[in-house]
């Protein structure tokens, strides 16, 4: 009686555990804000056959920008989640050029492709529930953009060569869920990240940390 009954139960629960397996699709976008120490660096443009100009970094620096992409969701567990994806993001920062080199800014704009790799957990299956994330970012950073603003010349659009990733940021989002249909729901949270560098990059590392407000609208399949 008592293995009828264990047997029973195994079934019910793996019935249940199978049933709350679902794959979602997602769109994400988010404001990014990153908090750089740079190192005093002089960074070289490539000239396509222009007079350039390096770009001199130093100090701490806020940069602004936004992360968008698209992802997917896989729900193994009640409440446990994993979510992989393809985004991009970039900052801007702007700033006065050299005394030495005129009046005028000087603009770098940072790319990179962003693969999230997360562990999520919603607390409750209410339609409102407490949703938290913890897991890393691979970025692989693009080559960079310049824009040289000069008074009374020709604005000078730029490359900037960087280092091959990828780069580790641990990352850490504690925010809600909210599912107002069976298939949709919209996901927001605050996220901190912290960039660790990249493997033997040492020579090139300047400490950073990011805070995005992550938006992501789920579907299921």
């Amino acid at each position: 009686m008592f293995k009828k009954l264990y047997v029973a139960l195994f079934c019910l629960s793996a019935t249940v555990a199978f049933s709350q397996r679902t794959f979602s699709i997602s769109a994400t976008a988010s404001p990014t804000l990153v908090r750089t120490n740079h190192n005093r660096t002089y960074l070289y443009p490539d000239s396509d056959g222009q007079v350039v100009e390096p770009v001199f970094l130093a100090g701490t620096v806020n940069t602004i920008g936004f992360t968008a992409g698209l992802g997917a969701h896989y729900t193994y567990a009640p409440g446990w989640s994993v979510a992989t994806g393809i985004w991009y993001s970039q900052t801007a920062r702007q700033q006065a050029r050299l005394a030495a080199a005129g009046e005028g800014t000087t603009t770098l704009r940072s790319r990179t492709l962003r693969v999230p790799l997360l562990l999520n957990y919603q607390l409750t299956t209410r339609r409102f529930a407490p949703y938290f994330s913890l897991g890393l970012w691979l970025d692989f950073p693009l080559n960079a953009r310049v824009i040289v603003d000069r008074i009374d010349e020709p604005t000078q659009r730029l490359r900037l060569k960087t280092d091959t990733g990828p780069i580790f940021q641990p990352l850490l989002g504690v925010g809600g869920r909210y599912q107002p249909a069976r298939r949709w729901a919209l996901i927001v949270q605050p996220v901190w990240s912290y960039n660790l560098g990249r493997f033997g990059g040492a020579r090139t590392y300047n400490s950073s940390y990011e805070v995005n407000i992550l938006a992501q609208i789920t579907y299921a399949l």
